[in-house]
């Protein structure tokens, strides 16, 4: 479980990332069943600065749309509730990332390799028929900032981290658990649940990393998950969390993760139906699929950087 000193010191942080006043309006608006385009512009257009930066993005080839969107109404109309909701969260997001000043890693890397696993999660959900495609932009973006905030908080922690993944050869969630006694999965749940992102999302991000094996070595002995095998399993055990851990094993494929140092990756959760779920309607094996797949992914990174191209206060 979630280890209490650190949920403590998280919760003491003065400076930790929220959402923006407006950005929380405009969230509570876009899930209330009453809200229409214009109510929802009217909220955007409060601040220029996220006018321009919706509208930017909403003309970028990563929504692909050849006819001119000039103003935040028709954007809204054109894209949806759920598009625009996916453009401000990933906006926040960036926004927490281009505040940071870690220097146990390299931040610039760390984001790029968070930009193709939101990329490749939207890509990755379209792929296998997940509707909320905006969602898992979102997920994937935001699915390692628990080690952001572990590097940028707890940093003296974070460089035992690295001295113990080198002294033992031991992937990142094993070292996290030895010197932490939490993961960065849960650090991120965390802040994601104060954020009141939706639960499927939060979901995601605790449990990218966990497979069975993991579960019984590290939750086995806590009479509330033997109780609740079961509903953890389910949990574990639902697309949007697949899709991310998918994005995340293309990422380490494709080196985007060399912020890492070349330590031992953790495990992945990959269920085998995933890959069926590609291949079962196609003439390719599944060494085929996924070469077709990575060209694919990266095809939709270079159209995700946009993101790169904003400038943000």
């Amino acid at each position: 479980m979630f280890n209490k000193k650190v949920q403590n010191k998280l919760e003491s942080i003065r400076n930790l990332p929220t959402i923006p006043i407006v950005v929380s309006e405009l969230l509570s608006a876009i899930d209330n069943p009453k809200s229409s385009a214009a109510s929802l512009a009217k909220i955007i257009e409060k601040d220029q600065a996220l006018t321009i930066r919706v509208l930017r993005i909403a003309n970028s080839p990563f929504y692909g749309y050849s006819r001119k969107i000039s103003t935040i109404d028709l954007a809204i109309v054109i894209l949806g509730f759920n598009t625009l909701k996916e453009i401000v969260l990933s906006l926040v997001v960036q926004r927490f990332f281009s505040k940071v000043n870690t220097k146990v890693f390299n931040i610039k890397e760390f984001w790029q390799y968070g930009l193709f696993c939101g990329s490749s999660s939207r890509y990755l959900s379209r792929k296998l028929g997940y509707k909320l495609a905006g969602e898992a932009f979102v997920a994937g973006l935001m699915h390692d900032i628990g080690i952001l905030i572990i590097a940028e908080y707890f940093t003296p922690k974070y460089v035992e981290i690295k001295k113990y993944i080198k002294t033992h050869n031991v992937n990142l969630i094993d070292a996290e658990q030895a010197i932490m006694e939490c993961t960065h999965s849960e650090i991120g749940a965390w802040l994601a649940e104060k954020w009141n992102l939706p639960e499927k999302l939060v979901a995601s991000i605790r449990n990218h990393h966990i497979n069975y094996s993991y579960f019984l070595k590290y939750f086995k002995n806590d009479d509330s998950y033997i109780a609740d095998d079961d509903n953890l399993m389910n949990e574990i055990d639902q697309p949007l969390t697949a899709i991310v851990s998918l994005s995340e094993w293309f990422a380490h494929l494709l080196g985007f993760t060399s912020w890492l140092n070349d330590a031992p990756y953790p495990e992945f959760y990959l269920s085998s139906e995933v890959f069926g779920d590609f291949t079962q309607n196609d003439m390719m094996d599944t060494e085929s699929a996924i070469y077709v797949l990575k060209t694919e992914l990266l095809e939709e990174y270079a159209n995700a950087n946009i993101f790169n191209e904003l400038q943000v206060d």
